[in-house]
This record gives structure tokens, C-alpha cells and sequence, in this order.
């Protein structure tokens, strides 16, 4: 009997070829909610998801013959990987696909908030020409924290290097902080408090998990010069979000660009003041969406899948 595999989120037709080719039947359901995907999944060697669609433990344990989840992305916080675990079910996913799109994001909001880029052309197409008002920063000698030194914060903190600020990297793992922070010819920060003090910019590139719930929150926040900013396209809840709001409102912050949010779309009053902030860049979640990063995805993900569905 052939592997059986349901793509619960939308994939690039070339995904779907690959499968077919490689002898895979393929199905397909509409982001279905997991008390539906619960009655879905027994039948099926694998699942292919996005953002949209929860792999929770309930559909986990109703799995029946399932082996691999396959995620089209980087982040794994939409499934619940130790129930997975648990039963022996391959997750799988491309962090390496988006990496550098979400780099080329980060810098690009990092950028539009140091020189207030989209302020300055709403102003424009507004009739005004307000230029005094527009004196921004320079990146090249500025100190920015990398928080989170993985697959996509190396890629950052290397071209952060490249436009010459001066990078200052935190990850929880000393040792592959080290080495990673010698590879690239970045300053290791002691202590997440220890990066905090010292940045002038934050990004942040950690996964989401309980142990980086809110991990900037109300008190920490507070460790930056004033005057700092924050970029946020790793996950929302890594952020205390009201606590932004504060720090923006209060002057702690000179400004944040977030590309991820708590709901998606926002739905929350304090969400939507958020985003419409005088002093914020927010972008709808695109920070993977190239054409070059939906190539990579498409490719590396079906390879992956395939190799793990025809392993013993």
C-alpha cells in the first residue's frame, strides 16, 4: 500500500508533483480545526502544515498510522511536538528555507525604523514636506543584540557584521553561543540582562516555547538605553505585547517593528493600538514570503518528507 499524505494548508503545485512523482497519494483539507483533523488523520502516513493549521495532542493521539508531521515553515509552536514525540512521529520541518528571507526582512525593518521610512512617505503622499522632522540613525556602529544565535539570528548577526554595527549575540546554550559568536565575529552577551543593557537595537530570533513566554517582558524591558528599538519576526508571545505598548507610550522605546502578532489578524483593542503606533512598523507576518524562500520550501520539505516516509 502506498504512503497516503494530507496537506492540511495551501502548497506550491511543484510540492504536490514531487509527492505524485515519488508514488505518494496525496488529498488535501482546508486548515481544518483539530477537531476536525481528528477525524481526518488516522488514514494518513503524514500531514503537511502551515501556520494556520494546530497539530494539537487530541489530533496526535488520534493519529493511528501517522509517522511524519511536516511543517512548511521554521516554527514548530502550532504542533505539539512532545505528543508527537511520545508516539514515535517524525517531525519535520525547513527553518533553513526562510532564513534568509526573514534576515532580509529583519534588516529591512531595522532600516525603515531607523530612518522612519514609512512615516516619511505618508508624510509625502500626505502633501507635506516635512523634512526636518525626519533625522534618523546610523546602523554602521550602532550595538545590536541578536537574541536567539540559531539558523536565522546567525544569518542577522553576519550581516548585521557586514554593515558594520557592532552585534552583541545571547542564545541559553553557552557553549554553541561561543562558538557560534566566534564563527561569525560577534561580542557574547553573559546573560539575556547582560545583551539587554547594551543594545541600542534588539531582534529577536528564538523559537517560541514555555520557556520564552514573555521572555521580554515588563521588568526586563526596562534594561534598554532609552531611546532603543525592538524587532520582533520570530513569534509574538516572546513579547509581553502590552508591555511594548507601555514602553512605546512611555518613551522607553524610540520605536518596534513587529512582523508577527498575537492573533492573526489582531483582534484585541490593545493589538490594533499597538500596529497603528505612531512609532511602529507592523507587517503581516510576511517575513517568508519570497518567491526564492516558497522554492526553497517546496523543494527541501518534499525531499524531507519523502525520506522520511520511505525510511525504515
Amino acid at each position: 500500500m502506498s504512503a497516503r499524505v494530507l496537506i492540511c494548508d495551501p502548497m506550491p503545485e511543484r510540492f504536490v508533483k514531487y509527492l505524485v512523482e515519488k508514488g505518494i497519494e496525496v488529498d488535501f483539507a482546508k486548515s481544518p480545526p483539530p477537531e476536525v483533523l481528528k477525524e481526518l488523520v488516522a488514514g494518513y502516513d503524514a500531514i503537511v502544515v502551515r501556520s494556520a493549521t494546530k497539530v494539537t495532542a487530541e489530533v496526535v493521539n488520534a493519529s493511528g498510522r501517522l509517522r511524519v508531521i511536516a511543517r512548511a515553515g521554521a516554527g514548530l509552536d502550532n504542533i505539539d511536538v512532545e505528543a508527537a514525540t511520545k508516539k514515535g512521529i517524525k517531525v519535520v520541518n525547513v527553518p533553513e528555507a526562510v532564513a534568509n528571507a526573514v534576515a532580509e526582512l529583519t534588516l529591512t525593518l531595522i532600516f525603515a525604523l531607523l530612518r522612519s521610512v514609512p512615516q516619511a512617505v505618508e508624510s509625502l503622499r500626505a502633501g507635506r514636506w516635512e523634512k526636518q522632522l525626519f533625522v534618523g540613525r546610523e546602523l554602521a556602529g550602532m550595538s545590536v543584540g541578536v537574541l536567539g544565535l540559531g539558523t536565522i539570528g546567525g544569518l542577522v548577526a553576519e550581516k548585521l557584521v557586514g554593515l558594520g554595527a557592532h552585534v552583541i549575540a545571547y542564545r541559553r546554550n553557552r557553549q554553541l553561543l561561543e562558538r557560534e559568536a566566534a564563527r561569525i565575529g560577534v561580542e557574547a552577551a553573559s546573560s539575556l540582562q547582560d545583551l539587554l543593557s547594551k543594545s541600542e537595537v534588539v531582534t529577536l530570533h528564538v523559537p517560541y516555547t514555555e520557556e520564552t513566554h514573555h521572555l521580554i517582558n515588563s521588568m526586563n524591558i526596562r534594561l534598554l538605553p532609552k531611546g532603543s528599538y525592538l524587532v520582533n519576526t520570530a513569534r509574538a508571545w516572546v513579547v509581553e505585547g502590552k508591555a511594548l505598548l507601555d514602553a512605546l507610550n512611555n518613551g522607553v522605546l524610540e520605536g518596534a517593528a513587529v512582523d508577527v502578532h498575537y492573533h492573526e489578524p489582531p483582534r484585541e483593542d490593545w493589538e490594533w493600538e499597538l500596529v497603528r503606533h505612531p512609532r511602529v512598523i507592523a507587517t503581516p507576518h510576511i517575513g517568508a514570503q519570497t518567491r526564492e524562500a516558497g522554492e526553497r520550501v517546496s523543494r527541501l520539505l518534499a525531499e524531507k518528507l519523502v525520506a522520511s516516509l520511505l525510511s525504515k
